[in-house]
């Protein structure tokens, strides 16, 4: 009988649980591993999961494992992330249901098990070293301003640069645009009570310099409409889209799924603390949380 994978949480090639031995787990486990780290990687991708599935059973028979429970073997990945990389593998939300009555009535997305998620994301659960972190932020800042020439970007002047440094330093400028764009977006949607007009979130984000005018956003080079796209494809935010014989069609904008898993109420409440300079308090965590709305709920 050839293995299969059912459509629950379980994986079940012959033989039973109870002759399933630890080190077999473990083994096919280090395997998955290796399949999500290069996922990660090379794609900043959500992984299905029909994909991590496939590649369990794909790992369980070439080590002749005989049963593997699903949430055994999340477990187990989970284990490994963690004790090596300070990673876990977390599952998404179920997509919320939109109502067609109002653009502004979403019903909350569903809470359900890790490992009966049908989409999964790696987190980082490194605990955060102020030193470190900002040692880090700190040579990415510079890195980026040895690029500004009489305040113009000159990264993408492949004559400006070595052989040797102008493809870490793109890298490198690219991701800390693309980081400060993202961490604009969501905190203009998030305080606007988690849902903002198409044009009401352009106006706010030609306040911090970001061109809404068609043409590429400087280092990222993506257009705005280019940018919302992939985040909205990447699932750090929802657009809503309502027509009406009024005033037109309607578009707003929310936050999605991988945003509440990135970067939760906590960690806003971290960064609120960072800019405004203050200390925490629960008066800050519950203000926050009235202004946000429904984001976390």
């Amino acid at each position: 009988m050839n293995p299969t994978m059912s459509d629950n949480e379980n994986y079940v090639p012959e033989g039973t649980l109870s002759t399933q031995s630890n080190d077999k787990l473990d083994v096919v486990a280090r395997k998955v591993v290796r399949f999500i780290m290069s996922q990660v990687e090379s794609q900043n991708t959500i992984l299905s999961r029909a994909k991590l599935m496939d590649v369990v059973k794909n790992a369980s028979q070439q080590e002749n494992a005989t049963r593997i429970r699903f949430d055994d073997m999340f477990t187990a990945i989970n284990n490994i992330l963690f004790d090596v990389y300070g990673y876990e593998l977390k599952g998404l939300r179920n997509r919320p249901v939109t109502s067609q009555t109002s653009a502004t009535t979403i019903n909350a997305t569903e809470e359900i098990p890790d490992h009966k998620a049908s989409q999964f994301l790696v987190l980082n659960n490194l605990p955060f070293l102020r030193n470190f972190d900002e040692l880090k932020i700190l040579q990415s800042v510079r890195t980026y301003e040895d690029l500004i020439q009489n305040g113009e970007y000159t990264g993408d002047d492949m004559g400006a640069e070595s052989v040797n440094t102008f493809a870490s330093k793109l890298n490198v400028d690219q991701d800390l645009a693309y980081n400060g764009i993202l961490s604009v977006i969501l905190c203009i949607i998030l305080f606007s009570s988690n849902h903002i007009l198409h044009q009401d979130l352009l106006k706010q984000m030609e306040k911090f310099g970001i061109p809404t005018d068609g043409t590429a956003i400087p280092i990222v080079q993506l257009t705005i409409d280019d940018l919302l796209k992939t985040l909205e494809r990447r699932q750090y935010i929802v657009k809503l889209e309502e027509k009406s014989d009024v005033v037109g069609d309607v578009v707003l904008y929310r936050i999605g799924r991988r945003t509440q898993a990135e970067f939760d109420q906590s960690s806003l409440v971290q960064l609120v603390r960072e800019v405004m300079g203050v200390a925490y308090d629960d008066t800050i965590k519950h203000d926050i949380r009235k202004i946000v709305g429904d984001a976390y709920a």
